[in-house]
């Protein structure tokens, strides 16, 4: 085998993911050198106010420090086969689906698993006793509750929950658990786990020293001065997580980008995304792919 050729090739991939990541990040220079930034004499609170703009409590200016971070998808059939070698080799034999890197669970339709049920007035709580089995969830000690991007309003209720590095989650559908919920008939506040789909990051690795990032306010400001918050509108959350911008072979990138919820009168809920390192915006932003070389 031919190891120096091995080594090349490694070297130009990591060589080409940090030019991305380097023009990334000077696009970003150059968006936010062009825009126009009116009525620079008031604080953005103060423009907000303008506008009829209004938010819970007070924008934060904390710069906390995140990472560009890297991790490849868990193969579920994998790691199924591993449970059954381990431990039990009837695990997960029946209610599966595997798909890509996914897994959908039926919970009911394994006899093997607790049917687990969620209360409304202590979501966190009913999650953790159905995370911590390991009989009906796979790494579930790695993901916490979502709130801004869970629902437990009308007929059909979800709950979002994620992984997490170093006290930030991920927000990306490629390291969370979507759980479907059910009515109980005993009462309008309790929901039963009817299915979930899980998928899950591995290897997670930092791809550059950790940096400040920008902060709420200064992401809220962002938007607001390319004139994405309309007047009138209520900025309901405002949450910061790691989510995918680039993959490159099997490895995901991850950046940690700003999450506002928008909510317009007689519109749905808006989400724009501001990237909390260029402090750019790039919602709905396509994931580039890189296949081998």
């Amino acid at each position: 085998m031919d190891f120096k050729r091995i080594e090349w090739i490694f070297f130009l991939v990591f060589l080409g993911l940090n030019m991305f990541l380097f023009g990334i990040y000077q696009e970003g220079l150059k968006e936010e050198n062009n825009v126009s930034f009116s009525d620079q004499t008031d604080s953005i609170e103060k423009r907000l106010a303008k506008d009829g703009i209004t938010y819970k409590g007070t924008l934060s200016g904390e710069k906390k420090e995140g990472y560009y971070l890297s991790g490849e998808q868990t193969n579920f059939y994998d790691a199924i086969q591993k449970e059954r070698e381990t431990r039990d080799r009837n695990f997960f034999k029946t209610g599966i689906e595997l798909i890509d890197n996914s897994i959908t669970v039926y919970p009911q339709m394994n006899y093997a698993q607790t049917s687990y049920f969620i209360d409304e007035k202590n979501v966190e709580k009913s999650l953790e006793a159905f995370l911590n089995d390991k009989n009906s969830v796979l790494f579930g000690g790695q993901y916490r509750y979502l709130s801004d991007f869970s629902s437990l309003n009308g007929e059909f209720p979800e709950i979002i929950v994620s992984q997490r590095y170093k006290n930030i989650p991920f927000k990306d559908d490629t390291a969370q658990i979507s759980l479907k919920l059910e009515n109980s008939d005993e009462s309008t506040s309790i929901h039963k786990i009817y299915k979930y789909t899980q998928t899950h990051i591995q290897g997670i690795e930092e791809l550059r020293d950790k940096t400040d990032l920008s902060s709420e306010r200064d992401a809220i400001e962002t938007l607001y001065i390319n004139n994405k918050i309309p007047s009138n509108a209520k900025i309901t959350f405002m949450k910061l997580a790691y989510t995918r911008i680039y993959k490159i072979r099997e490895k995901n990138v991850y950046v940690p980008v700003w999450f506002i919820g928008i909510k317009s009168s007689g519109s749905n809920l808006q989400i724009e995304q501001v990237n909390a390192m260029s402090n750019t915006i790039i919602t709905n932003n396509i994931v580039p792919k890189v296949e081998n070389q």
